[in-house]
Formats: structure tokens, C-alpha cells, sequence
């Protein structure tokens, strides 16, 4: 049996009219994503001699590489026991089921447009939970506020450390504007928590003319059950430091490889800097901007140019091809294929679309 059923097609015109001007289009996403990876990659290889980093790469040595690919999957490992952690007090999948999930995401980011790896993620584990692909999407966004809070600490933790640098001036305020925002969804999404309930009954009387958003609406606080658990919460919150040290020993091991020394704090750094730095639009596999990323990070301790840009290339290798090469093996095991998968990741986003289109015009929720 198909378990992606055929849909509809798009229109622009529905029983509402034209959609909400605020919906922006997968095309353009795309769009603006390719033009910042070319802009990135333009300004990472400007002035960067082909034979220099073709030096760099060869001088490259082969078992600390071979570490930072362990450390890598390590890190998908621990990125999985966390993500069930999520699901509590509910029934969740298997480790070993969310480590393929997880793989073949990684593979979707690398070799698809949009950064469709979550939907993926929500498709792929909504299959085997009760709630659905609404409950497992809200699983990954609680996993995102807690993972960005975390990093932030460490950004401020490193903050002294680089008081002498360009980036003192830029990462205070860029942190404790993001730390208000995860903050303030994080305490939205605790409220629900403790007020679903009462938030159900109120929805149901809203939205008892469309069973299927309201569905989605109780499926997805379900998934909010997790943080009215103290332990559980304090053990998200560790297991995310805990992931991110993982992440700092495989920047190390990369520098390492290439023979680079820098002070200690730099691996922080790179880490701070490229994670904040890939959640920008961009095109598959971050191409570019990771490079440029690198490049940017280590010139903040002399690093030149070639070598920067080296480090970036080996980088990126190790977060994408081990993963995909996985993915791979998983998703030929679930009997998908990736045009499969995009055509189920893309169904999804009409599910805000509907939305829109059910609050705009003559379909007003009512009052």
C-alpha cells in the first residue's frame, strides 16, 4: 500500500479568494536561499588560489577525520534520545527508528531545497505515533527552543574570550534578542502545557466547524505534555549541553586534522557561529555558507584564508556525506524515495495555507 495518498493540487484561488499575502511561497524561499549560498561561496573562495586549498586538503590527516566521523554519528545518537525524551508521557518510537528518521532528514536537507529536514522528521515519525505528523512536528520545535536557549549559553559563556575580536560588538545583542524570543516560546509553550485543557475546551468551541484543524490543534498540545515533567525537562536541557560538547570535540578534531592551532575557545566559536549562521535560508546542504561561516570564524584568530576555507569543505563533508550515505541505506529499508518524501513534506505546508484560508474573507473564526 501507497502511504503517501495522492492530493489535490494547489490553487491560488480557493472558496476564500486569493491566499494571505503573509504565506510566502516554497519558490521564493528557494530562491532567496540559492542567492545568499552563492553570495556566501563568492565570498568565501574570493582571493583563495585553487592550488593553495587543494594543499590544504592534502596535508589533511586521516584519524582524527575518521574521529570527527564517529563523533558525528555519536551526535546523531545523542540528537535521538533526546528527540524521545520528547514524546513523554506518550508512546514514542524506538532509538533506533528516530537515528534513521534522523539520517534520512539529514540526507532530504543535503539534497533538496527549502531545509525540508524537520517536515521529514514530522512525516517520517508521525507514521508510528498516535498523534500524528502535528504531534511529532511539536516534539521538534520544543527540541529547537531548547537547543537554541542552550547554545546561546554557551555563546555567552564564550562572550569574554573574544572581547578583543570583531564579533564582541555583534554577538551581545544578536543573544539576548534571540534568548527574549526563545524565551518567550518556550513560556508559551509551557502554559499550554499546564493550561491544554482549558485551551481545548475554548478550541472546540471555535473550531467545532472544522474537525480537521482541530485535530491537528489537540494532537499538537498533546505534544506538549513533556513540560509539566521536571526531570524530564532537566534532562533535555543537559542532554542539549551534552550534544553540543560533542559538536565542539568534533571542531576540534577537524582543526586537529589540519594542524591548526588556535586557542582552545575557537572550537566554541565555530560552533556559535555556524550554527546560527545555517538556520538562514540557504541551498541544499548549506553550500556556501558553511564554507563562508568557517572562513569567517577562524579569521578571528589569524587563520588565513585557504586553510579557513579548507577547514569548511572538510566540515561540511563530515555533518552531510556520513549522514547521507546513511540516509540512504534507511530510506531504501522504509521503502520511500526522496521525490516521495518531498511530495509529503510539501503536502504539509497547506496545512497553514487551509488555515489562513479559514480565517480570512467570509470563514471568520467565530468570536
Amino acid at each position: 500500500m501507497d502511504l503517501l495518498r495522492p492530493q489535490p493540487p494547489d490553487t491560488e484561488q480557493g472558496e476564500t479568494g486569493a491566499r494571505p499575502a503573509w504565506i510566502v511561497r516554497p519558490a521564493v524561499q528557494v530562491a532567496l536561499g540559492l542567492l545568499l549560498s552563492v553570495l556566501c561561496l563568492f565570498l568565501a573562495l574570493r582571493g583563495v588560489r585553487l592550488g593553495e586549498l587543494v594543499s590544504v586538503l592534502g596535508r589533511a590527516r586521516p584519524l582524527p577525520l575518521l574521529a570527527a566521523v564517529g563523533v558525528e554519528i555519536l551526535t546523531f545518537v545523542a540528537i535521538a534520545a533526546r528527540w524521545q525524551r520528547l514524546f513523554t508521557p506518550h508512546p514514542a518510537p524506538s532509538l533506533g527508528r528516530l537515528f534513521e528518521i534522523l539520517n534520512i532528514a539529514q540526507l532530504a536537507n543535503a539534497v533538496l531545497p527549502g531545509k525540508m529536514g524537520p517536515l521529514v522528521r514530522a512525516y517520517l515519525a508521525g507514521q508510528g505515533t498516535a498523534g500524528g505528523m502535528a504531534f511529532a512536528l511539536t516534539t521538534i520545535v520544543g527540541e529547537k527552543v531548547v537547543e537554541g536557549m542552550s547554545l546561546l549559553l554557551i555563546a555567552l559563556a564564550i562572550l569574554p574570550c573574544l572581547q578583543a575580536t570583531a564579533l564582541s560588538g555583534q554577538l551581545p545583542w544578536t543573544a539576548w534578542l534571540s534568548a527574549v524570543l526563545l524565551v518567550l516560546i518556550l513560556g508559551v509553550m509551557t502554559w499550554l502545557a499546564y493550561r491544554q485543557q482549558a485551551v481545548i475546551c475554548r478550541l472546540e468551541r471555535w473550531l467545532r466547524r472544522w474537525p480537521r484543524v482541530l485535530g491537528l490543534t489537540r494532537s499538537a498540545l498533546s505534544a506538549l505534555d513533556v513540560w509539566r515533567r521536571g526531570k524530564v525537562v532537566l534532562a533535555l536541557w543537559a542532554s542539549s549541553i551534552a550534544i553540543w560538547a560533542i559538536t565542539v570535540l568534533l571542531n576540534q578534531l577537524i582543526l586537529w586534522s589540519l594542524d591548526i592551532r588556535v586557542p582552545a575557545v575557537a572550537p566554541a566559536v565555530i560552533l556559535v557561529v555556524s550554527q546560527v549562521g545555517v538556520r538562514l535560508p540557504s541551498s541544499p546542504g548549506s553550500v556556501g555558507v558553511l564554507h563562508y561561516l568557517s572562513v569567517l570564524a577562524l579569521s578571528l584568530f589569524g587563520v588565513d584564508k585557504s586553510t579557513a576555507l579548507g577547514y569548511g569543505v572538510i566540515l561540511h563533508l563530515v555533518i552531510y556525506l556520513p549522514a547521507s550515505l546513511l540516509g540512504l541505506l534507511f530510506l531504501a529499508k522504509s521503502g520511500y524515495s526522496l521525490k516521495r518524501l518531498r511530495q509529503a513534506s510539501e503536502a504539509s505546508r497547506r496545512v497553514p495555507a487551509e488555515w489562513a484560508e479559514l480565517t480570512a474573507g467570509e470563514k471568520r473564526l467565530p468570536g
